[in-house]
């Protein structure tokens, strides 16, 4: 009960924008005198389902939002709502919270349970802009890691990357313009290759010298795999068409309903 009270009395310092309350609290946290949990949500009506970073975002306290983040606060905790403390901050206008917020590597992409990330919840154009520059950072570490798993063949941070919601690009380029499918195919990793195919990368994409995958496979065995499997793709995509196929009799021009299908 002790600790329940103590936390929301932490809610209401961080609501308030009290600073010398945080911090007090904080230390009686860090000399074991009290248990907190920084990442605590309310539970009253006024704050239901919201950490002191959120409340603090949102009333625009940037020294509160400091304290805590340097304590160690989860700067991308969503709310009941899916909201993180970024959303919270974009949609009151908050511009210097936002900005310490992406310092301490506050996600620009998350998706909260409206399918809004947080550029889609202010109105402010330097929000926005800044907010879109975070974005395309976020982008292009992503096409990196992605990159990299290709050429280390890790197929599991591979397969995790490619699985996300907004996935990165799977024709990224480096800067030699190689792909991740150049990538795997010049190094030798066949299961990503494998991997990158069947997620939808393009074979023909060529780097900056003109090469395709199959001019970079790194031997005749994984120059054999990936023919194989653009063979067997190709095979899979041609074009679907619903509806019955209507075939034309003699001159007398009788129609009748053929099978459906070419798959």
């Amino acid at each position: 009960m002790e600790e329940l009270e103590t936390e929301e009395q932490f809610l209401q310092y961080a609501r308030n924008g009290d600073l010398p309350g945080i911090q007090r609290l904080l230390e009686a946290k860090t000399r074991r005198e009290a248990q907190i949990n920084i990442d605590c949500k309310g539970k009253s009506k006024s704050n239901l389902g919201w950490t002191p970073l959120h409340l603090a975002c949102y009333f625009g306290h940037k020294d509160v939002v400091e304290e805590l983040l340097k304590a160690g606060a989860n700067v991308n905790l969503p709310n009941n709502i899916g909201d993180t403390p970024l959303h919270k901050a974009a949609f009151t206008g908050r511009k210097e919270v936002v900005m310490l917020l992406l310092r301490y590597d506050a996600c620009a992409t998350v998706i909260n349970g409206t399918a809004q990330i947080p550029k889609d919840v202010t109105q402010n154009a330097e929000i926005r802009s800044m907010l879109e520059a975070a974005e395309r950072t976020e982008e292009r570490k992503l096409e990196e890691k992605l990159l990299e798993s290709a050429r280390e063949g890790d197929l599991s941070t591979l397969s995790q990357l490619l699985n996300r919601k907004k996935p990165p690009d799977i024709n990224c380029t480096d800067l030699l313009g190689n792909t991740p499918l150049h990538c795997a195919a010049y190094r030798g990793q066949r299961l990503c290759a494998l991997k990158l195919l069947k997620s939808g990368a393009d074979p023909n994409a060529k780097n900056k010298n003109g090469q395709t995958v199959f001019d970079l496979a790194s031997d005749s065995a994984m120059k054999q795999c990936l023919e194989g499997v653009v063979h067997r793709g190709l095979t899979r995509h041609v074009k679907k068409y619903e509806g019955p196929l209507w075939k034309v009799k003699s001159r007398n021009y009788v129609l009748w309903p053929k099978e459906k299908a070419i798959h």
